[in-house]
């Protein structure tokens, strides 16, 4: 197995980037995850509640409880949720808030769709394998999009 240096892996973003002049990436610094590791563990991404509340900008929270997950049902895992933060009028995700006993299977994919700035309806409308904990994105944006 070859390992990359970190040279040639970000010569290698920015041929990506280049490739793809379409897609556009929020800056990583401004999505920095974090993660308080207690049971259930807590990791976050993007803004929070707190962070949207102090900007003072109108925000809507979707949010899916493990409890409905076919895939929690079937770990037996009824206790944790995923909070989902979009701004109302341009349907933009701009955070993402996971409680929950394992919050990597989940986390890495909001902080890869974070990245891209979708809007909620991304989640919406993306098929999702059935049943996986992912399908939390779905329900979280369908939550959301009730509300708004």
């Amino acid at each position: 197995m070859k390992i990359r240096s970190t040279a040639v892996m970000s010569t290698s973003a920015l041929n990506w980037r280049s490739s793809c002049p379409g897609v556009v990436c929020k800056n990583s610094s401004e999505l920095l995850p974090y993660g308080i590791y207690t049971i259930p563990e807590i990791s976050m991404v993007g803004k929070t509640e707190a962070q949207l509340t102090d900007a003072k900008i109108p925000y809507e929270v979707g949010i899916a409880k493990y409890e409905e997950l076919a895939k929690g049902q079937i770990l037996g895992d009824g206790i944790g949720l995923l909070k989902y933060f979009s701004i109302p009028e341009r349907y933009e995700c701009w955070g993402c808030t996971l409680s929950v006993r394992m919050p990597p299977r989940l986390f890495t994919s909001g902080k890869q769709c974070l990245a891209l700035a979708p809007l909620i309806e991304y989640f919406r409308d993306t098929v999702f394998n059935y049943p996986t904990l992912a399908e939390a994105y779905k329900l979280a944006a369908l939550d959301g999009l009730n509300k708004l």
